[in-house]
Parts: C-alpha cells; structure tokens; sequence
C-alpha cells in the first residue's frame, strides 16, 4: 500500500497546531498522544482508515480542536468514492461518539458509586477547617471531600474530590463543562463562582444562592447553561483576582461570562493592604469577613456585551470615505432566491417541509445541479446547524435522498475545551465556529440555521437584542461570502397579514433578512408552495410548486427519507398567495384540525414523538385536541428497541408483522424514563 497519505495526514495535524504522533497507524482504530510533548498528556487523538480513499479525524481536547480530514488523490472522486468516503467517515463518527460515551457512562457510574458509598461530611474536614466555611451538602470517602457535578437537569456526570491538603482532582473522563455544584435556592438572584470555598463564603454572607462552576474555564458555559434555565434571573459572577497571573484569568473569564448573559460582575475589594496570594471571596472572608464579603457583592456592575473589555481600550473605529468605494453587483447563488454574504429567512407553518427543502438546496449546491428556473449552480459546500433534527436519523437520509454530494456537507457538531465538550450554541459560539472555518479552508456556499431564534440569548421579540445577537452570524456570512438561511415559523394566528409580519419572534428577523422566502401547503392535497415575500435586492414576488416525496434509500435498506420535487413556477405576492393556500372552513373544530394535522405529519411514516408534539404546539395545537385525534385516528405509539426513541405512525393492515419484526415495545410497557431512555435521578440542583 502506498503509504504517502500518512505523510498528508501528520501534515493537517501539524497545519492544525498540534505536534502529531511520530508513529501513526491507519488501522480505524482510536490513538491517542501527546499534544504537548509531556509523556504523561495524552489530549491528542487521531483515527486514520487506509482502505479505498484514506480518510480519518483528528483532534486535541485541551486546545478545542476536532477536523476531518481526508487524503488528496489529486481529482474529483466518483460517485461510488464519495460513497465510500461518508461510509469511512461515519464509521469514525460512530467510534468516537461510543469512545466518548463509553468514557463519560464509566465516569458517571464511578461518581454514583463514590456518591452512595459516601457519609455525609460533619464539617470536620481539614480543608473546610482552613477555608473557615461549612460542608453545605458535602460528603466523604473518609479522607477526601466529595463535590458531585450536575448539569441543569440534575444528572450527576461525575465528582470533584478535594483532599486534606486542599487538591483537587475530577474523575477521568468525567463531563466538566456546563457541570456545578448548587448551594441553596435562587430567589431573584444567583452567585456563579469558580471553586466551593468561594461559593460556600458567598452563601454564608448573604444567604443567596449560589452555582460553583469547578473553574474559571467552566464559568461561563455553566452561566450560559443557567441563563436558559433560569431566564428571569439576576446572574452575578464572582470572579477570582489573579492579579499575579498575566492576562488576569479569573476576571477576564467572569467578566466574559458576564458580558455574554448581560449579567453582573463581582470583584473582591481587599483594600489598600491586599496580603500576599489572596484573590477569592473565601480569601476576603477569611481576612475581613462576610460584611467585606457583602460589601463587594453589593459593588457588582453589569457587563452587558455591547461594553468594551480592557483590552479593547486601543481599539479605534475606522471611517471608510465614499469616494474610495465601488460599486459592486449583488453575487447571486440562485438569481433572485439566494445572495452570497446576505441573510435570508425562511418561514412557514409547521408541516410545509422547510427543513427538506433546505437539504434540496443543498444538494443542488454541493452536486452543482440545477436551480428550479433552468439555471446551473456554482457547486461548493453547505454548513448546517439544526437545534431540531438529528443529523443520522432525519438529516442524513434527506440529504441521500435529495442526492447530495456529502462530502461536501459540513454539520456543527459540538464545542471542545480542555478534554470537555458541549453542544454547540449558536448565540455564544459563532467566533469559534469562524476560527474553525478558517482552519478547514472549506469553500462553503450555503449556511443553514434551523430554528435562527436559536441564535439569539436574550429575549426573541425584542428588536435590539435580536439585532445584536444575529449580527455575529450575518457578519459571518458576509466573510464567507454564502447565503445564509434562518429558518422560522409563521406565529399563530396570523393569517392575512403581511407575510413578513408573520415570522415568529420580533420584526428584526424580517428586517435584518435581505430576503425573507415563505412555504405553504395547499388545500385538497394539490402540493405545496415557495415563494418571496420580501427582498430587499431584487424581485420580490412569484414562486414555484414543490411536493415532498418519501422514498426509501437503495444504499440503506429500510431508511426511508423524504425529497424535494420542484413544480411550475407561480405569479403573484406572498400575501396574495398565502391567502389563497390558507383558506380554511371557519367551522372546523379544534380536533378536526388537529387530526389533519396528524394525517399530514405521520402520512409519509412514522416520526419521532417528540417531534411530533413539537410541531404541534407550534402550530398552535393543545394537549387535548392532539390526544383526541390520536384516539380518532389510532396513531400507535412505539420503538424500535428498548434503547431507542418512541415513534407515532398511522395504524396499517401490517401492523402485527411490522411489530414482531421491529421487536416493537409497546407503551404500556415502557416504563418510566427520562431524556434519552436513561433513567431519571430526582435531585435537589436548581
């Protein structure tokens, strides 16, 4: 075997900024090394397949780095390469989610194991003793403290243990970000700080509640975790002073998480006498007591993110004189559809297909194809984010289906730090994703954001935070120089006025949108529609038919997907149009709705429970017309196996058959479960 292409591959390690492996083996297997020449590190990881077109993935926890990457055979692949190559690469995206799942479920059962087996502390603990604070819910092994770290929802991932002496140490492989520790419980306001002894001072001073996020690092993905949870809350973040360490981390890291939940930022005052090596809140405690420790709470300022950081001081804002510019012409991806560098929305109510038609235009751009006009498309690459729809099961399968070039296709997975990961948040995570893009050097054409209120931290309906908040995408977009898609719903109740108005969330949606593109269903089952209902640089009106068809994969027997058909083109407003698909009998009871709502989710197979009752609360339907609709129609409720997700699906003549093949589970047999199948620890985390 030629072995030239594992000189490529240590090469893209390299480019990346991590020191590669001096031996590498492709053998698909999991490798990890050292990233920073300690023998003893080993945040470095690569797999490497060399069968058919060399591909593999490599990585560094500690420096946040995760890039595919495949051999350069000096032409374009085949369509049976390119076949080859998604199968290599999910087969490596298979591996590493089972070794990061195996690593982090052997964490989890060690700190339940260490949890159980533990007594509860007294406050006898050395450490407690020499930070002057109490235990607040602590245990111990009989000789070290016992810190379990939750998430928001409760579920304990792994311990934080601290010994006599005051080291600390996490379980290995044990989840870290957006992980905490709560004493008492908020009321108005809650304190995030970086280490127990710090939280434990703030609570005994104040009697608020307080979050303890481990580290300075974790401090701002376990205030962002907490702004979603707890939306009307005052965040104030304690920081430590590192006054002695450059660059300040623990004030430059509060003051970050401040700034991205418009919070306030607390800062110990120590005074004119400062000791030697004091920077928390415990250290102010212990040297001046709680009313110091109150006294600085009370100082706390807000960051909002719009404020300059210190380091931002130099910065200047530069004036660009007209007469230095030219005059350019709009770079168009489809001519009067889709913009290079602008923000375009697309909305409409739920079961019109949005996200399938969103992976037909994909395909078109990754194959090249041809737009529904007649005209050819400039092929290049497609970046997804969906919040909504998993990539494997519902993604993937449109996309085949659509006949994609997935090569080509690039999803937004997740976030890496420190030998952490967390989902991927696209209201506080778009400067990452750019110097990610900037690493790949992928020609990317078509950027889709499926919900865009995801991008947005604050509160969705108020125009000026929306505006901020997608202003970072928009600016992305523009240095990629791709069309990006918002995709939205039309808010209920909105029938007849102006399609624009309809999107969901505030007007800054429509308006920041140069093109805002709208779908509809029409009556009696005659298909579907697309069409301008505003833009801001060309043509906004007319549309075309399309319909979506289900059809199963040849290369993956029973998958089944469902793809886009393009109809006639169509004349007339969007407003015109809408009220035309829209007509609905005035009559018809909420039940009746609700079952053609049903009839229209689950006639192209079964979906996703949970996708289902989403959509239908979207669509403005409740709990009771959707449940009698069910019994009317005798939609079944159930799953494949025990581990996997329950699924509606109309009642068919095979369904005996169809339940014994599928080992099918039946509800009432389900048990009681939580997020994902895994039982659910009730738990006292706010």
């Amino acid at each position: 075997m030629d072995m030239h292409f594992i000189d490529q591959f240590r090469a893209a390690i390299q480019d990346a900024g991590i020191e590669p492996p001096s031996n590498i083996i492709a053998d698909g297997e999991i490798h990890r090394f050292s990233s920073n020449g300690k023998p003893s590190d080993s945040a470095g990881y690569y797999i490497l397949h060399g069968d058919g077109i060399p591909a593999g993935h490599f990585g560094c926890w500690r420096l946040g780095i995760s890039q595919d990457w495949r051999a350069d055979t000096g032409k374009e692949l085949s369509p049976e390469e390119k076949r080859e190559y998604a199968k290599q690469m999910e087969m490596i995206s298979q591996k590493r989610a089972a070794e990061k799942q195996k690593l982090s479920a052997q964490a989890r059962q060690k700190a339940e194991e260490k949890w159980t087996n533990a007594t509860p502390e007294t406050g006898a603990h050395k450490y407690l003793l020499n930070k002057g604070v109490s235990a607040h819910g602590l245990r111990s092994d009989g000789y070290s403290l016992l810190v379990p770290m939750r998430d928001t929802n409760g579920m304990l991932h792994s311990i934080q243990t601290i010994d006599p002496a005051g080291r600390k140490k996490f379980l290995s492989g044990g989840r870290v970000k957006g992980c905490y520790y709560s004493i008492g419980k908020p009321d108005g306001k809650l304190y995030v700080c970086e280490g127990f002894a710090t939280g434990a001072s703030i609570h005994e001073a104040t009697g608020g509640a307080v979050a303890i996020a481990f580290n300075s690092g974790n401090l701002k993905a376990v205030t962002q975790d907490l702004r979603q949870k707890l939306s009307d809350i005052e965040l104030v973040i304690c920081a430590d002073d590192d006054i002695k360490t450059e660059g300040n981390p623990g004030v430059t890291s509060a003051k970050s998480a401040a700034q991205s939940v418009n919070g306030c930022l607390a800062i110990p005052d120590f005074g004119d006498n400062r000791p030697e090596g004091k920077t928390d809140f415990n250290d102010l405690h212990q040297h001046l007591g709680t009313d110091a420790v109150m006294a600085s709470l009370e100082a706390a300022r807000p960051v909002t993110s719009t404020e300059p950081s210190d380091t931002e001081n130099s910065l200047s804002v530069r004036l660009v004189q007209g007469d230095s510019l030219s005059p350019e012409p709009i770079q168009w991806l489809w001519d009067g559809w889709l913009a290079a560098g602008k923000m375009h929305i697309l909305a409409g109510a739920p079961g019109t297909g949005k996200t399938t038609l969103c992976m037909g235009l994909a395909a078109t751009i990754t194959t090249g194809g041809r737009w529904p006009d007649g005209t050819n498309a400039d092929q290049g690459d497609v970046l997804i984010w969906s919040g909504e729809d998993d990539p494997k099961d519902t993604l993937i399968p449109r996309l085949y289906a659509c006949g994609a070039y997935l090569s080509r296709i690039h999803f937004v997975d997740s976030v890496h730090q420190d030998g952490d990961s967390r989902s991927f948040d696209p209201a506080y995570d778009i400067p990452h994703l750019s110097k990610q893009l900037q690493a790949n050097k992928a020609p990317i054409k078509l950027m889709i954001v499926d919900p865009v209120v995801s991008a947005t931290a604050g509160d969705s309906h108020k125009n000026a935070e929306v505006r901020r908040n997608l202003q970072p995408l928009v600016d992305l977009a523009q240095r990629l120089e791709c069309a990006l898609i918002g995709v939205s719903h039309f808010s209920k109740g909105t029938s007849g006025r102006d399609p624009v108005d309809r999107v969901t969330g505030s007007l800054a949606f429509g308006a920041l949108a140069r093109v805002v593109l709208a779908t509809a269903k029409l009556p009696e089952g005659s298909g579907r529609i697309f069409m301008r209902a505003k833009s801001n640089i060309g043509i906004d009106t007319g549309g075309y038919h399309y319909d979506l068809v289900q059809k199963e994969l040849e290369q993956y027997p029973g998958v089944h997907a469902s793809h886009l058909l393009w109809g006639d083109p169509v004349e007339g407003t969007a407003r015109e149009l809408l009220a035309d698909a829209e007509f609905q009998d005035e009559e018809k009871s909420a039940t009746d709705e609700a079952e053609e709502f049903l009839l229209d989710m689950l006639s192209g197979g079964p979906m996703k429970t949970v996708e289902v009752q989403k959509e239908a609360k979207q669509a403005g339907i409740t709990e009771k017309p959707l449940r009698n609709a069910r019994g009317r129609l005798k939609v079944k409720s159930q799953k494949s196996s025990f581990s996997g997700g329950w699924v509606w699906q109309l009642p068919t003549s095979q369904d005996a058959q169809v339940a014994q093949d599928a080992q099918v589970v039946p509800l009432e047999k389900q048990g009681i479960f939580g997020v994902g199948g895994h039982l659910r620890e009730e738990s006292e985390q706010f």
